[in-house]
Parts: structure tokens; sequence; C-alpha cells
């Protein structure tokens, strides 16, 4: 009987342990989900304030807004170098808009950057896209910004007759930083957002969100970035 009663008590104090190790392992992952919702928290909400400035400066590449229609119906009673300042007064705020919105958008970027680094530990898996994101198509866009505003810049200063610029180059080029801005600072961005959900949110709420692939909207070839890196999709008829 006294070997019984042992073992009993044995058995119900392992089965305490038992129950307190499970315990803290079920405390620890709570803790540690926890977390990663917040991460993800921080870093979606920094997303956000990025696609409120891509938003103003990508609609400052758009061809329509560049302000040659305000400039072309400056008062014609003006002498005409009156009616030249009063137009290449609205190429100076043009300017200046677009000089502003690329310091607020590199400046947004720069804290999701700094805020993505302080975490990769969390996110291992995504070392190679946070890279390539950042240190390769958004350092080069930053360049092309950069690059495009001191060419529309010098078009004033080299000739301050506006009617004689080559408005079609323009518009064309304005176009192409337009479609480079798009595909790099909201496209590739939101992939980056995806994978990051995939890697912290979806183990916890068992749902994965889907790439950009095979979208009716999609043209029949582009790129997304993955986990891997830059991945080329060709749609499915």
């Amino acid at each position: 009987k006294n070997m019984i009663g042992i073992i009993t008590i044995v058995l119900i104090i392992l089965g305490w342990f038992v129950v307190f190790w499970l315990g803290l392992i079920q405390q620890n992952k709570l803790l540690e989900n926890n977390a990663k919702m917040k991460v993800y928290e921080e870093l979606y909400e920094l997303k956000k304030a990025i696609d409120e400035v891509s938003i103003n400066l990508g609609l400052l590449f758009n061809p329509y807004s560049i302000p040659f229609l305000n400039m072309k119906y400056v008062d014609k009673s003006l002498p005409s170098s009156q009616r030249n300042l009063k137009a290449l007064e609205f190429w100076r705020e043009y300017l200046d808009k677009i000089s502003k919105q690329t310091y607020a958008f590199t400046g947004a970027y720069l804290k999701l950057w700094n805020h993505i680094d302080m975490w990769i530990g969390v996110i291992p898996e995504l070392k190679r896209a946070k890279k390539e994101f950042f240190e390769i198509h958004l350092e080069t866009l930053t360049d092309d910004l950069n690059k495009h505003h001191s060419y529309l810049q010098n078009l004033s200063l080299e000739n301050y007759r506006w009617e004689e610029w080559n408005q079609e180059d323009i518009k064309q080029k304005s176009q192409e930083i337009s479609e480079k801005f798009d595909r790099i600072a909201v496209a590739y961005l939101d992939d980056l957002m995806v994978e990051i959900h995939n890697s912290l949110i979806s183990p916890i709420l068992g749902y994965k969100k889907k790439p950009r692939e095979n979208f009716a909207n999609m043209p029949r070839r582009y790129e997304i970035l993955t986990k891997k890196g830059i991945k080329k999709v060709e749609r499915e008829k």
C-alpha cells in the first residue's frame, strides 16, 4: 500500500509538472504571436504612410499634371517677357512640389527600411527580398527621380522660352518615370508586404495572401518581388 501511495504521489507531481510545462510553452507561444502581430502592425502603418506620399508624388509624374495648360493661358495682354516670367512661375511651383514630395517619399521609405532592418531577425527568410528591394531597386529609383527633376529644372535654365521646349519629349520622360515609380514604389512594396504578412501573420491566423499572379488586370508579362528576389511572371490566358 505504501508503494502504491508513493507511485500515486509521484504520478500526481509529474502530472502537475507536465501541465505547468505545457502552460509555459503555450504562454511563450502566445507572447511570440503577440510580438509578431505588433511588428506587422508597426510595419503596416509605415507602409500606409508611404502609400499616401506615393499617391501625391505619382500624380505629379502623370503627363496630364505637367502645367503646360496653365502656362499657355497666361494673360496675353502682358508683354512677352512678363508672360514668360508668369508662365515660368507655374513651372517653378511644379518643380517645387516634385522636390518636396520626393523628399517626403525618401524619408518615409528610409523609416520603413530602418524598421525592417530592426526586425529582420524575426523574418530572416526575407533578407534577400529586403536587400533587393531597398538596396537595388529603391536606390535606383531615387537616383532616377533626382535625374528627372534635374532634367525638368534645366529646361527653364537653358531656355526661358518655354513654348520652344520639346513638350512631347517631356511627356514621354514623365510617363517613363511614372511607370517605373508605380512598378517599384507601389507594386514591389505591395509584394514585400505580402511576404511580410505571410511570414509573420499567416502562421497565426492560418490565412496566406496571394502574390500578384494571374490577376485579370495585369499585363501579359510582368515581374513580382518574392522572398527569393524578382520573379518573372507570364499571366495565364
